[in-house]
């Protein structure tokens, strides 16, 4: 979208003045330009990550589909994890959302 208006902004700076029958000088609007264009102006990504025990071990399910250069794509892989590779993240989760609270908090005081 930002490219698009770049070079309207660009064409407008380059475009000659049209003078009106009352004297007063304006410049043209460009005429957009049909059909689809490599790039497009929409995109978008989803993505999921879904970690579950079953039978003592941890399995892990991921999902990613993205709507991208006028492509739909779509993966999804699937693993097991170690406990303590689990327990690290967790932790690591953990303290990262009470440092944002803490922070958060001493906003306050």
């Amino acid at each position: 979208m930002n490219r698009e208006i770049d070079k309207m902004r660009d064409r407008m700076r380059t475009a000659p003045l049209t003078v009106n029958e009352d004297g007063s000088s304006y410049v043209p609007a460009p005429l957009p330009q049909l059909g689809a264009q490599p790039g497009g102006f929409f995109t978008f990504r989803y993505s999921s990550t879904e970690i579950f025990s079953q039978g003592g071990d941890l399995h892990v399910k991921m999902q990613e589909t993205r709507y991208q250069d006028g492509r739909l794509t779509s993966e999804q892989c699937e693993g097991t994890l170690e406990r303590q590779a689990y327990e690290r993240m967790l932790n690591q989760a953990q303290n990262y959302f009470l440092n944002r609270m803490v922070n958060f908090v001493r906003l306050f005081y």
